[in-house]
């Protein structure tokens, strides 16, 4: 049996090394012009979205996949304009299931907006690692303990994973830090405080319902790309601005 998973369960955010002020600094140089108008869709799919888009009347949100563009739009005023990242559209396929990291296409609404979000990393992230570095998943239960090959061991207490060192102290697990030890990848539970990450968001994020967000990123060098697992991704300032304007239920068209 195959499982087909579209959806980013947990969100889709972004973890791993920052690149630095460097490629930050080349990202705002790299900054593209506006595009005049949203372009015409490709499909006949994209044309019946952008013309159910043209008419709402009121505060909407357009995001051209095409163009990786997102617009808020009042009326006939454009409030917010700006680049985005996406989907990179690729299938991963691991044990049986089958996840699609792509934007989906179709109408959608602001459910909930969150200040300093927290993103719960998913199952997914972690399979791909094990995958990328040729790694063994194991997922950790409540309680477990886990010997390590250097004589240090693995421990979940409540809501923290962490090791015993060679002195007997324990400590907890950095969140967001992988945990790799004898060609394995440790899973930590999803109650746990490793899987919440701290500012893999940005400074806001836009929920649009079935773990797909509108958020920021720490790596900006990344707007404009097609790279997320299905989120959408802006820029820092472009963000705070929809955040201010874009009220909870305003619809949103991709395309």
């Amino acid at each position: 049996m195959l499982l087909v998973l579209a959806l980013p369960a947990s969100g889709c955010g972004w973890l791993g090394v920052g690149t630095g002020d460097r490629d930050f600094t080349a990202s705002l140089a790299r900054r593209p012009d506006p595009p005049a108008a949203p372009a015409p869709p490709r499909d006949a799919k994209g044309a019946r979205i952008l013309g159910e888009a043209s008419r709402v009347k009121g505060s909407r949100i357009l995001v051209s996949i095409q163009d990786r563009w997102l617009w808020l739009l009042e009326g006939g005023d454009t409030l917010v304009s700006g680049p985005i990242t996406v989907g990179k559209g690729q299938v991963f396929h691991f044990r049986g299931k089958t996840y699609r990291f792509e934007t989906p296409r179709g109408r959608r609404r602001v459910v909930a907006k969150e200040p300093n979000p927290v993103w719960t990393v998913p199952d997914w992230h972690y399979y791909e690692k094990a995958v990328a570095a040729r790694l063994q998943p194991v997922h950790l239960g409540p309680d477990d303990r886990v010997e390590l090959s250097d004589g240090t061991t693995l421990e979940v207490r409540g809501e923290q994973v962490g090791r015993i060192n060679h002195s007997g102290n324990w400590w907890p697990w950095t969140p967001g830090k992988e945990i790799i030890f004898d060609g394995k990848i440790f899973v930590p539970p999803m109650h746990s405080a490793q899987r919440r990450v701290p500012n893999a968001l940005g400074a806001y994020k836009l929920d649009m319902g079935d773990g797909y967000l509108i958020h920021g990123t720490p790596d900006e060098a990344t707007i404009g790309r097609a790279v997320s697992h299905g989120c959408i991704r802006m820029r820092d300032d472009d963000l705070a601005r929809l955040y201010e304007l874009a009220e909870v239920g305003t619809p949103v068209f991709i395309y």
